[in-house]
Order: structure tokens, then C-alpha cells, then sequence
């Protein structure tokens, strides 16, 4: 894909979105679109900065700007242009202060798939689905009444899963709606899509990524079965707000799909370790802190972590500041598995191969 090209496709259909329609107080950020070797930023072509990594948000030149990485021949550029919006959401976020961010150290440690857990969410989004394909006061308060107990029973996944859908799922509420201002036949396309994808239970695992979507469905029907104000840089998310005063439900009995779903991604997760140690490509041994891995998708089951893509490591303890964090972390590139305990301390890495 030429980048120039690209650049002024989206760029035109970016100029054409009401920012403040989407959410109040939103504004339009620079954005580029880079390859392997070169960017276009603002209009210019330039050499690839270093700090184009991903797709996202990031502070460049003193500004916070949005990033997409072009990888593909050809582009839907409408499409293109709603992620371009969610990563901008992602700059607005940054802009104002937020503060709900999820503690992605302690998930990979507490984290845990239960089966009512996902049982219920399989519930909710059946609700979801009849709050917005049609209006349905009966299924809100039942959805609403699901998540409080959901939230009582598990608390730190409840609350782990809310700050994401708080920072993803807004954004991620942001692209649809703005696809949906671009053109609105696609835009409804991939609002039902999304609610295909939250009612199937193997989107749950790892379960970071649905709750973009979850996010997304759940604010969309608060905004059109409530007057909470979802769009206030507060302390709170809204998937917590939104509980205050909702009393909980029996949680569901069992989900036969949803077990068959659960004990499948347990075995295969067992598999991976015991496939893994049996070959034995042991790239790291020692005394060494996890400092960074792939968030999306990152499982620890008491003793062995599943690490996708990357791991990134000090030797000893995971020192006191960022900047030094930075500044030692070394970088294993592939997928691992790695013996840790509750510190994060890691005593052998494995290659999954």
C-alpha cells in the first residue's frame, strides 16, 4: 500500500467526522501511517521513527499522536479511518488524565477463567443483544443485576475487566460509532458482528480482547437506557457506575458450551507447557524479573506463564522507576513459557516453538 495515498484517503474521511458527536469534548489528533522503513506524519513523508511501534497512541515530538502500521495490500479506508478515531481516543484519554488503567502486573498473577463467570457473561451478552436490536427495559435491569453479582462473586476480575472496557471498550465504542458516521450500512454491519462475537464463548480466551467489544456493547447501552454521564475523566469506570445502586441475581447454574469451552483451553494450555518442557529449548535461566509482555494475551497458572510474542526481563528484581526499567529491560522475541511465582521472578524460560 502506497503510504501518500493511503494517508490522504484517510485523511479526507477523517476531516469528514463530528468529533464531539462521538464523545463530548473530543477532537481530532495528527496521526501517521508507517512501514518498515518510512512514515507519512502530518502530510510529510519521513524516515520510520523508532517509536512507531504497533498500532496506537504515543507521545511524539511533544504531542500525543496516532499511529497504524499499514502491513496489507489493500484497505477498506473507511474502516481505516474509525481505527485511526480510536487511537486518537486513545491520545484524548492520555490528554485528560485518565486514570482508570488496568494493573496488568497483578491480572497476569490473580487472573483466574471461572466457569459462572463466563456462564453469566454468556447470559449478558444475550441481554446486550436484546437491549440494542430492539428496546428491551426488562432485559437492562437483567443485565444490570447479572453484572452486580458477577462483580460480587469476583471481584478483582470484575474490576480488571471493567478499567479495560473502560479505556478499550470506549474506544472501541468510538471506532463503530464513527464507522457507522462514515458510512452507516457498515457501520451496523460490525455492530451486529460484535454482538455475534460477544456471544460466543471461545472469543473469551485470552479474556482481554472481547471485553473491547463487551466494553463498546455494554456503554451503548447505557447511554440509551440511562442518563449516567459515561463521558467524564472520573476515578470510577463506568461498568462500575453503572452497579451503584443495582441489586445482584442468582448467577446462572452452568453452561454446558461454556464448560466444554473452559476445559478445552485448559487442556490445550496444558499441552503447551507440557510440550514445551518436553523439548526443552530453554532460553533463560537465572534470577530474573518479567518486565514487560504482551498484555492481550498472557496466562499464569500458578506456575507457568504463557507468553506470546515477546518477553521482557531484568536481571534480579524489577528495579524502582520506569526510566530504569527501560533502560535494563532485555528482550526475548517469540512465544514462551516461563516458571514464575507470585513475584514475577522467573526461574527457567522455555520456547514454545
Amino acid at each position: 500500500m502506497e503510504l501518500s495515498y493511503a494517508y490522504d484517503q484517510v485523511l479526507s474521511r477523517i476531516e469528514r467526522l463530528d468529533f464531539p458527536a462521538l464523545f463530548r469534548g473530543f477532537r481530532r489528533f495528527p496521526f501517521a501511517l508507517y512501514n518498515d522503513s518510512e512514515a507519512v506524519f502530518c502530510g510529510k513523508r519521513i524516515a520510520r521513527p523508532k517509536e512507531f511501534i504497533a498500532n496506537t497512541s504515543i507521545m511524539y515530538n511533544g504531542e500525543y499522536i496516532a499511529i497504524w502500521n499499514l502491513m496489507e495490500e489493500t484497505y477498506d479506508f473507511d474502516v481505516l479511518a474509525s481505527k485511526l478515531a480510536h487511537e486518537m481516543f486513545h491520545a484524548f484519554q492520555n490528554v485528560n488524565g485518565e486514570k482508570r488503567w488496568a494493573n496488568e502486573r497483578a491480572a497476569l498473577v490473580k487472573y483466574r477463567y471461572e466457569e459462572a463467570d463466563l456462564a453469566a457473561k454468556m447470559e449478558e451478552a444475550a441481554c446486550m443483544r436484546r437491549c440494542l436490536l430492539c428496546f428491551d427495559r426488562e432485559a437492562f435491569d437483567r443485565l444490570l443485576a447479572l453484572r452486580k453479582a458477577r462483580m460480587d462473586r469476583f471481584p478483582f476480575a470484575y474490576d480488571y475487566e471493567a478499567r479495560i472496557e473502560q479505556i478499550e471498550g470506549t474506544a472501541n465504542y468510538v471506532e463503530l460509532e464513527a464507522l457507522s458516521q462514515l458510512d452507516e450500512g457498515k457501520g451496523e454491519k460490525r455492530k451486529k458482528e460484535a454482538l455475534d462475537e460477544i456471544s460466543d464463548p471461545t472469543r473469551y480466551f485470552p479474556a482481554r480482547a472481547v471485553t473491547y467489544m463487551t466494553g463498546a456493547a455494554f456503554l451503548s447501552c447505557l447511554r440509551r437506557y440511562t442518563d449516567i454521564d459515561t463521558e467524564s475523566f472520573t476515578d470510577t469506570p463506568f461498568s462500575v457506575e453503572a452497579l451503584k445502586n443495582a441489586a445482584p441475581c442468582a448467577l446462572p447454574e452452568g453452561d454446558a458450551r461454556v464448560a466444554a469451552c473452559l476445559e478445552k483451553w485448559r487442556a490445550r494450555t496444558r499441552e503447551k507447557v507440557s510440550c514445551a518442557i518436553e523439548k526443552n529449548e530453554v532460553v533463560l535461566e537465572g534470577t530474573h524479573c518479567l518486565a514487560a509482555w504482551n498484555v492481550y494475551d498472557g496466562y499464569w497458572d500458578g506456575k507457568y506463564a504463557l507468553l506470546t510474542y515477546f518477553l521482557g526481563y531484568t536481571d534480579g528484581p524489577l528495579p524502582d522507576t520506569q526510566e530504569q526499567v527501560l533502560s535494563q529491560m532485555k528482550i526475548l522475541n517469540g512465544n514462551f513459557v516461563a516458571e514464575m511465582n507470585a513475584d514475577m521472578m522467573l526461574r527457567r524460560v522455555w520456547h514454545q516453538g
